[in-house]
């Protein structure tokens, strides 16, 4: 083995153990946000080279499409300027995204909307798209959370 196939050889590995120990130190990614329009496309971005960093491409639009109906809903529903906070965790046996805000209540559910309604569908989009979802109350706040599979594609 030449010096030259060497370096070749070692060059991906490099790489492989580059990602490695970027995976262990960005198990979760966490974003403290104004549940704002304006906030969308920075979180979106962000979750999607997590996901990129983790070697999940396949999943990037999925989760990018997740992150905007979490953040619409709080949006829409509490209302623009509520404090918020993104959470997405590879520790678990599927990459989980979550979205918490400061109102227990009322527990978000989906809903029919009418053929000409203009929103209504988020919800049922989630249940669409990924593995599973739901929503944890706890104290003065809730989540709304989903998990993705490889079966979790747009």
């Amino acid at each position: 083995m030449s010096a030259d196939d060497t370096a070749e050889v070692s060059a991906p590995q490099a790489e492989l153990h580059r990602r490695q120990l970027a995976r262990r130190c960005c198990v979760t990614l966490t974003i403290p946000l104004l549940a704002e329009p304006e906030a969308l496309a920075p979180v979106r971005h962000r979750v999607g080279a997590w996901f990129e960093l983790w070697d999940l491409p396949e999943l990037t639009e999925t989760a990018r499409l997740c992150v905007s109906e979490l953040l619409t809903n709080v949006i829409v529903h509490i209302g623009t300027g509520t404090p918020a906070t993104f959470h997405a965790s590879m520790a678990g046996p599927h990459p989980r995204l979550s979205l918490t805000d400061p109102v227990p209540g009322p527990l978000p559910a989906p809903r029919l909307p009418g053929t000409k309604a203009e929103s209504g569908r988020g919800l049922a989009l989630l249940e669409a798209l990924t593995h599973r979802w739901g929503v944890t109350q706890h104290g003065a706040a809730k989540t709304i959370w989903c998990e993705l599979s490889s079966d979790s594609t747009v």
